[in-house]
Order: structure tokens, then sequence, then C-alpha cells
């Protein structure tokens, strides 16, 4: 098989077709999130919008090549995706890593990192994209030697932004100790007026006691996120995706964390949420969007998420809901109401279910301790995935707590390869102490779950067996009740998948 570089647009695009084709039987290839056109992809990078249309970069090491490309996809409503050749390909680099983008009037600034030489800028100004060249002194910020402390910088994953005087860019690393061992987080500033030449200013901030001894700030995203605070989008080589929201004083340079909060829970690469890449688009959204790993053995890896909008209420606590495009895959329509379980019972949902659907549900949690879903549930019940709330907060005890959401895979496929992964929780506040709305992506092998607008877990899931598309509620210690529920079967985004929908 010829490389990449050797072919010419047309022929990478029927490459990727026909590709996505042979793809196409793969019971757990999602007909509605962005999957790679072929072999691997990694890290989302560079999500921006141009001329009037959405571009996302990703890590893709096409088949029979050992070095990662930037690969591209393009879309008008951030849903509807059409592949692109790579954007750019390695070259005195090993391979093109992570990085971000910054549009300016005329023109699109990539800068990424070029593994074991530095960070590296493309620059593009044609309509789609598809063209980059790159800075003739690349790589315009090189890896130095550095001690065992890390010093005086370490060259990662890098982002950048303009103000006034010039570029910045931070690179998202490490210091003091060995990464996911004991490890400070920090993410070193640098500066440059023309791009060309980069000056190395100081930290812009390091992770303090808000991450755990041995996580690192790789991918980062630097943001404005309303009038005075910025939020640091970015991943942990220990656990995950999270998120930090402060206060960037821009004329000392230095960004003061004031929380953090986290989007992956469970083990980090294991069927997880991975690498954010976010911009603020024409409209004033701050969208972000993440890889999201394997659970099992693949001949083809990770899908993206569906793209989240992210702000913050006066309280500064984080939002976090699906953009509204997403409600243009809507088909099918199924409505039910005054849904009530008895303590430690479960009811089947007659005639609603699906592998590719949409379910929006309020339910009142009333006097249960543990209420919610089993979905791409089989008929005779021996495959399942749990999407519940355990009340947590409901003790004597006066400690300030939420409650615990929870993707729980732990019996969700008869496949003997899938790995093995325990749920994934996160924290979740009831509205009146009862009361949770949840919005559910199921998606052939992904689940994404949003809840109360403040929340958001993700988990792969593969279940084997064909009728694995029933859904029913439960509630255990107590009654719950589905006080209104929706559920939409979904359009598939590549006609080689139409075949799928309403299954």
């Amino acid at each position: 098989m010829k490389t990449l570089k050797s072919l010419n647009s047309k022929q990478i695009l029927e490459r990727f077709e026909i590709s996505r084709q042979s793809l196409s039987s793969d019971p757990f290839r999602p007909i509605y999130h962005y999957s790679t056109p072929e072999n691997l992809m990694n890290d989302p990078n560079g999500l921006c919008e141009w001329n009037g249309q959405y571009h996302l970069f990703y890590q893709l090491k096409p088949s029979n090549e050992d070095r990662w490309h930037w690969g591209h996809t393009v879309s008008n409503d951030l849903i509807h995706w059409k592949d692109l050749p790579p954007a750019i390909y390695p070259n005195i680099e090993k391979d093109c890593f992570s990085g971000q983008t910054l549009v300016e009037k005329n023109r699109v600034i990539a800068i990424y990192h070029g593994t074991e030489s530095g960070n590296y800028i493309s620059v593009s100004s044609d309509k789609m994209l598809t063209s980059w060249e790159g800075l003739p002194n690349n790589p315009i910020i090189p890896i130095v030697p550095v001690d065992k402390n890390g010093l005086p910088y370490r060259v990662f994953d890098p982002c950048i932004w303009k103000e006034k005087d010039g570029y910045y860019s931070i690179s998202g690393v490490y210091k003091n100790g060995e990464r996911s061992v004991d490890c400070e987080g920090v993410n070193h500033l640098f500066y440059s007026k023309n791009l060309q030449k980069w000056e190395y200013i100081g930290e812009l901030f390091e992770s303090s006691f808000f991450t755990e001894p041995g996580e690192d700030i790789a991918v980062p995203n630097f943001l404005p996120i309303s009038d005075d605070k910025h939020i640091v989008l970015f991943f942990s080589h220990k656990r995950g995706a999270q998120y930090f929201i402060g206060e960037y004083n821009q004329s000392k340079h230095i960004f003061t964390p004031k929380t953090h909060g986290r989007m992956t829970y469970g083990p980090l690469s294991i069927g997880s949420l991975h690498a954010p890449s976010a911009t603020i688009d024409t409209s004033g959204r701050l969208v972000s969007i993440y890889n999201v790993k394997e659970g099992k053995p693949s001949n083809w890896q990770d899908v993206m998420s569906l793209p989240r909008k992210l702000s913050l209420e006066s309280n500064s606590l984080l939002q976090i809901t699906p953009v509204e495009e997403i409600d243009s895959l809507r088909l099918s329509k199924k409505e039910l109401s005054k849904i009530t379980v008895q303590p430690n019972q479960e009811m089947l949902l007659n005639n609603i279910g699906g592998k590719s659907i949409e379910i929006e549900a309020k339910i009142n949690l009333a006097t249960s301790r543990e209420a919610g879903f089993y979905v791409l549930q089989s008929k005779d019940g021996t495959e399942k995935t749990k999407i519940s709330l355990l009340r947590t907060s409901n003790t004597p005890y006066k400690f300030p707590q939420k409650d615990s959401l929870q993707i729980d895979v732990s019996e969700a496929s008869k496949n003997p390869s899938i790995y093995a992964r325990t749920p994934e929780i996160g924290p979740v506040k009831l509205i009146n102490d009862t009361i949770l709305n949840l919005r559910i992506f199921i998606d052939q092998s992904i689940i994404e779950v949003f809840a109360n607008n403040e929340q958001c877990l993700t988990l792969r899931s593969y279940p084997t067996q064909k009728d694995s598309r029933y859904i029913s509620f439960f509630a255990k210690g107590g009654v719950a009740e589905i006080l209104n529920m929706k559920v939409w079967q979904m359009k598939s985004i590549w006609p080689e998948l139409k075949f799928k929908e309403n299954k």
C-alpha cells in the first residue's frame, strides 16, 4: 500500500471511501460520531471555524505507515463530517503530535509538537485549509536539554493565542519528578512578535494541589470562558481529561486556577474520554471535542465525542451541554411518562430501544438510593449497560458532597476480549434533592451521558447480541419515577452506515 504522501488528493479520498466501506460491517462502528477513515486515530487537534466551516484535525497513523500525521475533516454544522486529505505530514520531525490552531483574519496558524525535535508552526490561508506551509526555521521552539527536575523547561504539546503585543504559546508538560508517578504539572509560556523567533518567559501556571502527584498537563487549550475567567482544558497521562478555571493576569502573564474538575474518572485508556481540542466559534460558543479510546482490541482505533458547549453559570460552575446542532440527527420519536418502579424492581420499557439513539429523560429519585436505566440490554438480560444515579449525599453527615452518576459496563458484553474496567463515576447535584435530567447518546459502541447540564460521562460498550437494544428502568432501596422520557432514533452521518438506522 502506498503512503498517503505519494497519492494526490483524489486518490486519498478514494482510498478513505473504500476503507470506510470495508469497515461498515463492524458492529461497533458508530453511525453519528466521527471515527477514523482508516487504521489509528488519536488526539483531536486544532478545532476551529474558518470561512463558515468547522475544521477538525487529529492524529492519524495511516495504514501501513509508522508516523503520525495531522488528519483533517470538515463540517458545516459540527455534526456531519467530510473527510479531507491529511493537512500536515511529518517531515524532519518523527511524528506530528498534538497542538492547536489560531484563526486570524487572512490565515490560520497551526502549532503542534514534532516528536524528537520540538514545536512546529504551519500556516494556511486557502479556503479549505488543505495547503499548509511550514515556517522555514521549524522547529520554532526546539527541545532543549533539561536537568533531573525538567529545568529550564520541557517542550511538548502546545497551544497558541494572540495578544496586543504579539503571540503567546504554552507547552503542556511536567517537572520535579517522573510523569505518572510523582511529578507536578506545569505549562511553560513562550512569546514571539512575529512567529519566527520565540523567547521563554516562564511558567504560566502549575497544577499545585489541584491534581494528584504524577499528573502532567498535556494537550492544553487555554481560552476565555467569560469576561473575567479563563479555562484550561487538558489531558493527564495518569488520570485523563480535566480542566482548570481561573483568572488570567494579562500584564503579568500568570494564570491562577480557582477551580478544578475532571472529565475522565476511571482508567484513562480503557474505553474512556481522552484528549481535548477546543475553539470559540463566530457565534461566541466555546466548543470542545475529545477522542474516546477503545475498550477492546481493534483493527481501527478511536472515535470522537460529540461536540460539547462549555459555559459558566453566575456561580462560576462549569456547564456542559451538547451543541444544539445534534438535534438535526433525530428521526422517529417515542414518548412515555409517569412510569413508577417499586424498590428493587426493574421494568422493561416496551417498544423503546435501539443501538443508535438519543434519550431525554427526567427522573424523580423519590425515596430510592439508586435509580436509572439499563441500555443496550438483551431480551434475556445477559448483556446490559447500567446508567444510574447513586445518592451518596443522602447521609447524616454534614460534609458537602454531590451524588454519583455512573456508567457501568461490567455486564455489557459477552465478548471475552473486552478489557476489564471499573464503572465511570462522576459527581452531579440533584435538582431539589430528587430530580435528575439526562440526555443520553448511544451509538453502537459509545455512550455519552449529560446530566443536569453540569456533568458528562463517556464510556465504550460492546454488546455482542443482535437484540441488545432494549431499555429498562430500575430503582433500588426505594421508589423512583420517570416523569417524562423521549427516545429518538438517530440518523447516520455516513452513507455506508445508513443500514444501521432504526436498528
